[in-house]
C-alpha cells in the first residue's frame, strides 16, 4: 500500500504509559503472552519526534499498589466462581480506608479489593484532571462483584474508568474509581458464529489483533482503537458511514454487574432484550460491563481516495457519496471554500491506487509560511504536515487572521494531497488526531440514506458564517462523519426508524503550548458555545463522552441542556433503570448526575 496522504490524527500522547491503563502482560484465553510496549513519548503525524515534548495523558503519577499487585499476579487469571487466595487477604489498609471516609471502619466495612488512596487522574488529552481518593482494580470477576456488593453498602462511589480517553473526562471522580486495566481476556473468537467474546478491559486495539489471526474484524471502529471495549460502547462511540450503525450495536449479548440487581446475563433477544438495549449505552451509570460478546465480519480492504471539493460542488453530489461509499467523512477547513473529502470502498478485482505527489511537495505550502512567519524557524527539512503546522499555530493560536493564513496553507497541502491507497480495512479506518486539543462533537439527523436533508451541510456552512463573523480562531478541520441509526435509547443517534442516518461533527482548537493552554481554553469555550447552540437548533444532542458542564455555565444555558437532552432521550426511563440497578448511585459523577438530572 502506498503511504497515506491523510493526517493520522487521534493517537493520544503519553509521557509514559501509566500501570492502570497498560498492563505488564496481555492475556488471550488466560494464557500470559508478550509484554505490551509502551507507547512512545511523543507523536506527530504518526510518528515519533524525537525530543518532543512530552504531552499530558493517562494517570498522572503511577499507582504504586497496581505495579505491585501486576508483579504478584502474571500467572492464568480465570473469571469464575472459584476462590482465590488472593482475596484472603485483602481486609488490610482499614486505617487508609478510615482515613480516606474520615471516621473508623470495621473489618467487615472493609473493601475485599485493595485500593490505592489519592491518585492524581487525568483524561487522555490532559484537559481534565482530578484526585480521586480511591482507585479499584479488580483482578478477577468475583473480585468485581465483590467490590461491587460492597461499594453499594457503605455507599462508596467506584465510577467505571477505561483508558480515559473520553475528551470531557467522562469517567472521572474525586470520590471514587474502577479501573478494569485486569479484566482484559479475550475469551473466545467463534469463527463460524462471527462473534468475539472479550473481558470489558479489553482494547479495541488488540481485539482487531485477535480477529486478524481467524480471518475476522469488526464492522467499524472510530478513529482511535485504545479504548477498552467497555468504554467505547457505553458512550455510543462511531466511525463514519451512513449505513453503519455506533458500535454499540456490534454488541450481540453483554454481563453487567450492578448493585440492585445482582449480575445480570443481557442479550439482544428474549427477556432481558428491554434491560439489554438500554444497557449498551448506559455511560457506566447502570453497572460494570464485565463481559460483552461482538459481532464481527469477514476481514477486508478498503479503497481510500482522498480529493478536495468546494461547498456548492458537495451539495451537489452529497447523497450520491453517502449511497456509493461504504466509508464518508469530510474535512471543513474553515476561512476557506475547501472541503476535504475521503472515502473509501471494497476495492475492485485488479485495483490500482494512483498515489499522491511526494510529501516534500504537498508540505511545501506549509513550510514556505513559517519561513515567511518566522526567520529563525531553523532546518525543517523532516518537518511532517502535522509538525509544521502546530509550529505554524504556536506563532500565534487565538489570531484568527494568522490562524485563517495557516487554514489556507492547509488547505493548498490537501489539494496536492489528492489520491489513493489500498490497505486493509484497520489501517484504512484509524488516524491519528493531532496535538493536544479541546475538542466537541455532536450528533444531528440528517435524513434518510434514499433521501438524505442535506442538513448536514447547512450545518457546518451556517457553523463556518459563525466562525467568520464572531472572529474564532478555528483552526481545520471541522470534521464530519456519518451512521446510521441505533437501537440503543441512550445513543445521540437512536432512532426507531431503520433508515435514518445522523452526522457527527466535531470542532477542536489545538493546546499548542503550555503558555497559551489558559487562554486556548478559554476561547474554546466560546467557540463551543455555539456549537452548543447550533447543534440544538439543528435538533441534535452531543457526544456522551464530549459533553462538557463547562461549555453550559450559568443557571439558563445548564437549564436548556437538561431541557434538550430531556427532549432527545427518554431520561425518565433511563433514571428509573439507574434506580433500580444502583439505588446508591455509586455509579454516577458530576456530569452523568448533574446532566440528567430530572
Amino acid at each position: 500500500a502506498m503511504a497515506s496522504p491523510m493526517l493520522r490524527r487521534c493517537r493520544p500522547v503519553v509521557a509514559e504509559a501509566p500501570r492502570w491503563l497498560v498492563r505488564p502482560r496481555s492475556r488471550v484465553d488466560g494464557i500470559a503472552a508478550a509484554c505490551v510496549p509502551p507507547l512512545p513519548s511523543a507523536i506527530h503525524g504518526g510518528a515519533e519526534r524525537p525530543g518532543a515534548p512530552a504531552r499530558p495523558g493517562g494517570v498522572l503519577r503511577h499507582s504504586r499498589w497496581l505495579q505491585q499487585q501486576q508483579q504478584q499476579h502474571r500467572g492464568q487469571r480465570q473469571c469464575s466462581s472459584s476462590g482465590s487466595p488472593w482475596l484472603a487477604g485483602c481486609a488490610a489498609l482499614v486505617a487508609s480506608v478510615a482515613a480516606a471516609h474520615g471516621s473508623s471502619v470495621t473489618r467487615a466495612d472493609s473493601p475485599p479489593v485493595e485500593g490505592e488512596d489519592s491518585v492524581d487522574m487525568s483524561n487522555w488529552s490532559g484537559t481534565h484532571t482530578l484526585t480521586t481518593s480511591v482507585l479499584f482494580a479488580p483482578d478477577t470477576c468475583e473480585q468485581l462483584e465483590a467490590l461491587v456488593a460492597w461499594a453499594s453498602r457503605v455507599k462508596q462511589k467506584i465510577r467505571p474508568v477505561g483508558t480515559g480517553l473520553s475528551p470531557n473526562g467522562l469517567a472521572l471522580d474525586s470520590r471514587g474509581m474502577l479501573s478494569m486495566a485486569q479484566l482484559d481476556r479475550i475469551i473466545n473468537v467463534d469463527r463460524d458464529a462471527m462473534t468475539i467474546t472479550v473481558e470489558a478491559g479489553a482494547r479495541v486495539s488488540l481485539i482487531l489483533e485477535e480477529l486478524r489471526k481467524h480471518g475476522l474484524t469488526l464492522a467499524n471502529f472510530s478513529s482511535i482503537t485504545e479504548q477498552q471495549i467497555a468504554g467505547w460502547t457505553q458512550t455510543s462511540a462511531h466511525g463514519t458511514g451512513a449505513r453503519i450503525p455506533p458500535v454499540d450495536e456490534m454488541i450481540q449479548s453483554m454481563t453487567l454487574v450492578t448493585p440492585g440487581k445482582g449480575t445480570l446475563e443481557l442479550s439482544e433477544r428474549g427477556p432481558t432484550a428491554e434491560l439489554f438495549r438500554w444497557a449498551r449505552v448506559g455511560m457506566g451509570a447502570l453497572g460494570v460491563v464485565s463481559k460483552v460478546t461482538l459481532k464481527c465480519i469477514p476481514r477486508y480492504s478498503l479503497h481510500e481516495r482522498t480529493f478536495c471539493t468546494n461547498s456548492a460542488d458537495l451539495r451537489k453530489n452529497h447523497a450520491h457519496l453517502l449511497q456509493t461509499f461504504r466509508h464518508v467523512r469530510y474535512m471543513w477547513i474553515p476561512y476557506t471554500d475547501t472541503i476535504v473529502v475521503v472515502v473509501s470502498d471494497v476495492p475492485e478485482k485488479g485495483a490500482v491506487a494512483k498515489a499522491p505527489m511526494p510529501e516534500e511537495e504537498r508540505v511545501r505550502p506549509l513550510r514556505d509560511l513559517l519561513r515567511q512567519l518566522d526567520s529563525n524557524c531553523g532546518s525543517l527539512e523532516g518537518d511532517n504536515f502535522a509538525q509544521l503546522r502546530e509550529k505554524l499555530l504556536r506563532l500565534d493560536p487565538l489570531n484568527p487572521e494568522h490562524v485563517a493564513k495557516v487554514n489556507r496553507a492547509e488547505a493548498e497541502f490537501w489539494r496536492r494531497s489528492a489520491g489513493e491507497r489500498i490497505a486493509d480495512s484497520t489501517e484504512i479506518l484509524g488516524f491519528e488526531c493531532g496535538g493536544s486539543q479541546w475538542v466537541l462533537e455532536n450528533c444531528f439527523p440528517a435524513g434518510t440514506i434514499n433521501k438524505p436533508s442535506l442538513a448536514d451541510i447547512d450545518y457546518v456552512e451556517e457553523m463556518k458564517r459563525i466562525i467568520e463573523q464572531e472572529g474564532i480562531a478555528a483552526a481545520s478541520p471541522i470534521e464530519q462523519r456519518w451512521t446510521s441509526r441505533s437501537t440503543s435509547p441512550m445513543s445521540p443517534a437512536f432512532s426507531e426508524k431503520a433508515d435514518d442516518i445522523f452526522s457527527w461533527v466535531g470542532v477542536i482548537m489545538y493546546i499548542t503550548d503550555e503558555d497559551h493552554a489558559p487562554e486556548v481554553k478559554d476561547k474554546f469555550r466560546d467557540y463551543a458555545e455555539k456549537h452548543v447552540d447550533l447543534t440544538f437548533k439543528y435538533g441534535g444532542t452531543l457526544h456522551w463522552a464530549k459533553i462538557d458542564l463547562d461549555f453550559h455555565r450559568g443557571k439558563r444555558r445548564l437549564a436548556e441542556l437538561r431541557q434538550h437532552l430531556q427532549r432527545r432521550f427518554d431520561v425518565v426511563g433511563f433514571q428509573e433503570h439507574r434506580r433500580a440497578l444502583d439505588p446508591n448511585n455509586i455509579f454516577g459523577n458530576r456530569l452523568i448526575d448533574v446532566a440528567l438530572r430530572l
